[in-house]
């Protein structure tokens, strides 16, 4: 599999009958240059100038989804927010549920844990979500 991730999205919509736009093209590029969780908005934003309408931006990030280069991740917030999954390592979520604040945490023992009860069940682990909800310190010292 191509490495190029523009490469990699076209095929994947070639290869499930969907066209390759440049807008589609832009979206992604746009995808690319984030860091850290963004949603929907935050791209469509960046994409002003562009012309590029929000349902499109959704319909889009639906399709990098499922082409597996973003990750929907819920951060306790009521829509969904999005992160690049290229050139990361696995890692798990701490969301406040006072603030929102999220902290990124390495998943390590766990998803060597994970590993070992999937293999010994025969299971195929392709994802791992963890996530905790609680409170950070800032809010933990209010409360």
């Amino acid at each position: 599999m191509s490495r190029d991730p523009v490469e990699q999205f076209e095929k994947f919509l070639r290869h499930h009958g969907r066209n390759v736009t440049e807008t589609r093209r832009k979206i992604l590029r746009a995808v690319l240059s984030r860091r850290g969780h963004f949603d929907a908005t935050d791209i469509w934003e960046s994409l002003r100038r562009e012309r590029v309408s929000i349902a499109t931006v959704y319909r889009t990030l639906e399709l990098l989804e499922e082409a597996g280069l973003v990750r929907k991740v819920r951060l306790g917030k009521a829509h969904a927010h999005y992160e690049n999954v290229l050139a990361r390592e696995d890692h798990g979520h701490l969301v406040c549920r006072s603030c929102g604040r999220v902290i990124e945490f390495e998943l390590g023992r766990i998803r060597a844990s994970l590993e070992r009860a999937a293999a010994r069940e025969a299971f195929t682990l392709e994802k791992v979500h963890v996530q905790g909800i609680g409170l950070c310190p800032e809010c933990s010292r209010g409360a």
